[in-house]
């Protein structure tokens, strides 16, 4: 009986982790899943005591498409003037991250990234961030934030 009880036990186990297994596969290579995770990253570090999220190199070059990251670390986005990718010069530090469904054509995918402010109108502001989205090597990456053209590298 023991012997039973415990192949049952470790059947459900197995079950379980398979079933957790596919269910992030499932999730973690959507657009959706992965603007999502990468906005909470991003807002965090914005609000962290560094403030810096764009210092952190090989996150955002794992997040963002070749073209929008070698941009992005060229002298023509210091001199950009906001960040670009919250398209503010600002941000609220109360912000929760929502995305809407995408539209996938081929490697390409649009959504749109909510970032709602939880304070009260008068003290906090939200955004919601039209982006292009690439897959390049199976990871979907943010190629563009809110239509803005790239100036000149």
């Amino acid at each position: 009986m023991k012997n039973k009880s415990k192949l049952i036990i470790f059947a459900l186990f197995l079950s379980l982790v398979a079933g957790v297994g596919t269910s992030f596969a499932q999730t973690a290579d959507t657009p959706e899943q992965a603007a999502k995770s990468f906005y909470k990253w991003y807002t965090k570090e914005l609000s962290s005591e560094d403030g810096d999220p764009i210092g952190n190199k090989k996150i955002m070059l794992k997040s963002v498409s070749k073209r929008l990251g070698k941009w992005i670390y060229s002298p023509a986005y210091q001199e950009y003037g906001a960040d670009y990718i919250i398209d503010a010069q600002d941000f609220d530090e109360s912000w929760q991250v929502t995305t809407t469904k995408a539209v996938i054509k081929g490697n390409a995918a649009t959504l749109k990234v909510m970032l709602k402010s939880t304070r009260p109108k008068t003290e906090g502001f939200s955004q919601t961030l039209p982006l292009k989205m690439v897959k390049e090597n199976g990871v979907w990456k943010i190629d563009s934030v809110n239509n803005r053209k790239l100036t000149a590298d």
